[in-house]
């Protein structure tokens, strides 16, 4: 249908061009072609449009989108949901996203996030990826204002290696539903996958070589890495809210005790919630971006930060 429209378009582009000039003025034929010209253009954007919602990939979050764009060989334009620097947590889709997420091939999400729970209204069940699957949940009190995560648990599955693998292996399981001809998305998914068994020993030797056994941070998006290594994930925010007294002598006590000699921060929070401990306990305060798109980098470096 798209196709007859657009023909039937130039169609009648042509014929105004084509009327007899004695058949009307100049001023009326000036508007039939400026007319016509708003009705070419107008089908061949809804043409374009059309055809690149269906080469479409959503991913909610920026970490996830690397390993999609591998495990898929590039063949999709793979589009993040929350845009760089905004909050998962108080993130809501636009009108416009929403219509977008309705045309993408696939909708690949970690089924954890508050707003993620809204997509199932919009998006057929068949392409929207929950990538949580096969992986050993943590249950956490975190909440932000008026947000919690899912069921009290911990959303930040995408920051372990272990984790990551098990969800190359659910976007693997998808793409093979959807095209069960193909194997270049298998042969994709065991270079991701070899990629992140090394990663992952790379973050287990430096873990075992190192004295460290405890990491502060303000906001405890660590969690499942923290499992997985043996390491405990110390958070300033508690629930969601900012530290009391009595907690952050606590805290300090602690850093200094435990030899803390530094504290992770997210971007998206400012310095002055962990000053008053770094200070007190002479610690470094380092920026670490747990929402970044490299997030295998990230890891190995957070991974240095802990072990140094």
């Amino acid at each position: 249908m798209g196709k007859y429209r657009k023909k039937s378009s130039k169609i009648q582009i042509f014929a105004y061009f084509f009327i007899p000039l004695s058949a009307t003025n100049s001023i009326g034929m000036i508007r039939h072609i400026f007319y016509a010209i708003l009705i070419f253009l107008a089908a061949g954007c809804t043409t374009e449009s059309n055809t690149a919602s269906d080469n479409t990939i959503y991913v909610t979050i920026a970490p996830l989108r690397t390993i999609v764009e591998d495990v898929t060989c590039h063949d999709f334009e793979v589009k993040v949901l929350v845009p760089k620097g905004a909050s998962p947590e108080n993130f809501e889709p636009t009108a416009k996203q929403l219509t977008e997420l309705g045309n993408a091939q696939f909708v690949f999400t970690t089924g954890l996030i508050t707003f993620e729970q809204s997509l199932t209204e919009n998006i057929a069940a068949e392409r929207l990826i929950c990538l949580n699957h096969g992986i050993e949940l943590i249950e956490g009190s975190c909440s932000h204002g008026n947000h919690k995560h899912s069921h009290g648990i911990d959303p930040h599955i995408w920051t372990s290696p272990r984790a990551l693998k098990t969800m190359t292996l659910n976007i693997r399981d998808a793409l093979m539903r959807q095209y069960p001809d193909s194997t270049k998305y298998a042969a994709a998914t065991e270079t991701v996958l070899a990629r992140l068994d090394s990663l992952d020993a790379y973050c287990h030797a430096q873990v075992e070589q190192s004295d460290t056994r405890s990491v502060m941070i303000y906001h405890p998006a660590y969690t499942y890495y923290a499992r997985d290594y043996g390491i405990e994930q110390v958070a300033i925010e508690h629930d969601g809210k900012e530290p009391t007294p009595k907690r952050l002598t606590t805290l300090t006590d602690r850093a200094k005790r435990d030899n803390i000699h530094t504290i992770l921060l997210q971007p998206q929070y400012s310095i002055d919630k962990v000053q008053p401990i770094a200070a007190a306990a002479d610690a470094e305060v380092i920026i670490t971006d747990p929402l970044c798109e490299d997030i295998e980098g990230e890891i190995r470096r957070v991974t240095d930060i802990i072990c140094k």
